[in-house]
């Protein structure tokens, strides 16, 4: 039989202050939970949030191997991979459920098994997601016009570079442009990208103030979400194709929304993985009224 009630909390990711990064709902089920995948599109709408996280601990699930599967929904869909959601996950655990040992495993429907461990010394989270490496778009004449639709206050000489990912587009920007400040179509954006998103980045010169390597911003407007404020999974696309570029392994990202957020990167070449590292939040908790026939 559905619940009635679920006890849900919300973290701010990517983040160590209030009111920053990316915010995610956790709601933990139990196995024999009920709910359709209707229902949980619905809490997820409900919410209004770029992800709604869903846990269920597996039949293996110890406190000494936490082992949980997570599904992610957008207010529209359910996303194939959220890395902000999976952060604030692991939050949560660590708060809520002290009991458990790190790292934690999740395992997605389509992303494969995915672990958070955790840095006492640091405070920082460690996901450990697979690399989506970009390659050029095949008909660069093509992509480099819809663009240009997409940021249509970009001048053709600011686009540097269209490539294709397993989710979207990713968009280079020359080093002199503002990312932070750059207009987006959305009507563009989810004409062409009907389930997917679309980065955009650029290269940054590290200041004391801010020390991030690259900066970028992130539209899924297809899915419902005209601005993700800070995309784990963008940075799986991100850091690769920095890298590739640059050499060396690690990268200092950060996502130039309103919000705005921080990522600490390493790219295992050896065994296509990327390594986000990033601070949460609490910012809620609270209890969620199904209702009747919910």
């Amino acid at each position: 039989m559905a619940p009635t009630q679920l006890p849900y909390t919300v973290y701010d990711a990517f983040t160590s202050k209030a009111f920053a990064g990316n915010p995610a709902a956790i709601i933990i089920l139990q196995p024999d939970h009920g709910l359709s995948d209707a229902q949980l599109q619905l809490i997820g709408r409900e919410f209004n949030l770029s992800e709604t996280a869903f846990l269920v601990p597996l039949a293996d699930h110890r406190a000494d191997a936490p082992h949980f599967s997570i599904r992610w929904f957008t207010p529209q869909i359910e996303a194939p991979l959220c890395g902000h959601a999976t952060l604030a996950a692991a939050c949560h655990l660590r708060a809520a459920h002290p009991e458990l040992q790190g790292p934690y495993r999740f395992e997605s429907r389509v992303s494969g098994v995915l672990a958070v461990a955790y840095d006492a010394a640091t405070d920082l989270y460690e996901l450990d997601f697979p690399a989506d490496v970009p390659v050029p778009a095949a008909d660069a004449a093509s992509a480099f016009s819809m663009a240009q639709t997409w940021f249509p206050q970009l001048a053709p000489a600011d686009i540097k570079a269209v490539s294709t990912t397993g989710r979207g587009y990713l968009v280079e920007v020359a080093e002199t442009v503002d990312v932070s400040s750059v207009i987006n179509s959305s009507i563009a954006i989810a004409r062409d990208i009907l389930v997917g998103q679309c980065v955009i980045t650029a290269p940054h010169a590290p200041t004391a103030a801010d020390p991030s390597q690259v900066h970028s911003r992130m539209f899924a407007c297809g899915s419902g979400i005209d601005e993700d404020p800070v995309t784990g999974s963008a940075h799986t696309r991100i850091v690769p194709y920095w890298l590739s570029k640059w050499g060396g392994n690690v990268l200092k990202c950060r996502q130039v929304s309103a919000r705005g957020g921080d990522l600490d990167t390493v790219w295992r070449r050896e065994d296509g993985r990327v390594l986000l590292r990033g601070h949460g939040v609490k910012m809620a908790e609270g209890v969620l009224f199904l209702g009747n026939g919910q």
